[in-house]
């Protein structure tokens, strides 16, 4: 569910994260959207004070393939470079890990005008990997991860939601990653709910170039509880271990299971309102957030960490912020507050 916003920019080894202690939960992550036109460099170090006091150790940052080379391969634009630059060198002098996500691909490599075409000739897988490559050159030393796409199961993000196509973009950066840096950690694209069928055919298609799995386990009617058992299918978080399971049998069982994005909405639900946009008070938010990292350290070890979608509220009222964990004067929103107070309690 990586924002609509995002358009507006123009050999597998452990992962090398800290694990949290057996029963305490996963290590706790933000989406940071400090790559986007719409932050300064004052307000990217505000939310990230924020989070930090909040206990956050990392944090997740969208990078855009097509505003860093939006003509043609080789140097990078010096705009897009410096909200790159910006967001990641601010994270980092918090002591903020960065996991960076690759994605959104320019019309040169691909034909297309869609940025979420992804590169899926020759050509433009080259280049895929050429790109992949350059990143991790200029700032592999500030970040701990490079997660591959965002939500490559689905069309709204990845056109055509191809396993196959997702198989050879992986291969690709991985390829290119590795080969600056054969020790960094390649996180697999986070598929929108678990789609467990969707990355067998990944696996199938001979996706398996990865360090982490990633997974998006937002709850498919989105005010349900956390804990809620697993009904089969891909909407509901407890199904995270039938993804571990299917790693398992590919072999994978060593590799740590991420969740690069999770999270419920403060909202009111109007009459007819989707399920999948329901909504919850910013009490139940608070309590969703702290029971999720209770509930995983409890049942799912082997999940090693979990990023909360998102960073900024939507609004000043805390009953219509959103996802967001940081109010627009920079305070913290109770769900933020209340992670942190469990944070401290628990680690």
């Amino acid at each position: 569910m990586l924002a609509l916003g995002a358009s507006l920019l123009l050999t597998p080894a452990l992962s090398t994260g800290a694990a949290a202690a057996p029963g305490t939960g996963p290590e706790f992550g933000v989406q940071f959207h400090g790559t986007w036109g719409d932050y300064d460099d004052a307000e990217r170090g505000a939310v990230l004070d924020t989070l930090r006091r909040n206990g956050a150790t990392t944090v997740r940052i969208d990078v855009s393939w097509r505003m860093l080379q939006p003509s043609g391969p080789g140097a990078f634009d010096a705009w897009g470079a410096r909200q790159v630059d910006a967001a990641i060198d601010a994270a980092t002098a918090r002591g903020l890990r960065p996991l960076v996500t690759l994605w959104m691909a320019p019309a040169w490599a691909t034909g297309s005008g869609d940025e979420r075409v992804p590169p899926s000739t020759p050509s433009a897988l080259a280049a895929w990997q050429d790109f992949a490559t350059a990143m991790v050159k200029r700032y592999g030393d500030r970040v701990d991860a490079w997660e591959i796409w965002n939500e490559p199961n689905h069309n709204d993000f990845m056109r055509g939601a191809s396993p196959a196509t997702y198989a050879k973009v992986l291969r690709s950066a991985h390829a290119g990653i590795k080969a600056a840096d054969p020790g960094a950690t390649v996180v697999f694209g986070g598929p929108q709910y678990v789609d467990v069928k969707w990355v067998k055919k990944v696996f199938a298609a001979g996706g398996t170039t990865y360090d982490v799995m990633g997974v998006h386990p937002y709850q498919g009617v989105a005010d349900e509880a956390p804990e809620l058992p697993d009904n089969g299918s891909m909407y509901r978080l407890s199904r995270v271990p039938a993804l571990y399971a299917l790693m398992r049998k590919q072999g994978h069982g060593a590799r740590p299971i991420w969740f690069t994005e999770f999270g419920w909405r403060a909202s009111p639900n109007a009459p007819g309102i989707p399920h999948w946009k329901r909504g919850v008070t910013p009490k139940r938010q608070a309590a969703y957030l702290t029971r999720t990292l209770r509930h995983v350290g409890a049942t799912m070890p082997y999940v090693e960490r979990a990023y909360w979608y998102t960073d900024r509220a939507d609004s000043a009222d805390a009953k219509r912020a959103g996802y967001g964990l940081v109010l627009p004067d920079g305070s913290p929103t109770r769900a933020l507050s209340a992670a942190g107070a469990y944070l401290a309690a628990n680690r």
